[in-house]
């Protein structure tokens, strides 16, 4: 079994938040933009196009969070992608509500993963650049384990 740090079973947790707040956030926009507005207004194609890019996210934000908890090389950058994408949605879902409070914690989340992303260890194991520790060796093994020269 592969070692995840604790810092990467949280950004699996938070991906994973984060697509039940996209998924959440487009069923209620697709139903708002087909159903309760009126045939061909404006406010109702806003509310379609907005919760097919939640939509979108959803399923990213699922796929991104499995990479995180299986340590893909992938998830790095995919994170990178669905965390900032998950900003500019929740801007433009501020911009149409004309709310700012209900899309400012899932900012906040999203860029606190985006600046813990970029720390060195973290993107080393996700990217698969970090050695571990049991496999690493020691010069003293290398200096028991050699043969005298004859």
């Amino acid at each position: 079994m592969r070692h995840r740090s604790f810092g990467v079973t949280a950004l699996a947790f938070g991906s994973i938040m984060a697509a039940l707040y996209c998924q959440v956030a487009a069923i209620a926009l697709l139903l708002t933009g087909s159903v309760f507005t009126a045939a061909s207004s404006m406010d109702g194609a806003v509310a379609l196009v907005t919760g097919a890019i939640f939509l979108g996210l959803t399923a990213a934000a699922y796929l991104v969070g499995f990479g995180f908890w299986t340590g893909k090389h992938w998830s790095w950058a995919g994170g990178l992608v669905v965390f900032a994408a998950l900003i500019g949605a929740n801007v433009l879902l501020s911009i149409i509500s004309g709310t700012f409070v209900s899309a400012l914690l899932p900012s906040i989340g999203a860029v606190v993963a985006l600046v813990y992303m970029q720390r060195p260890s973290v993107r080393s194991e996700l990217l698969g650049t970090q050695q571990g520790k049991d496999a690493s060796v020691s010069v003293t093994d290398t200096m028991d384990a050699a043969e005298p020269a004859r």
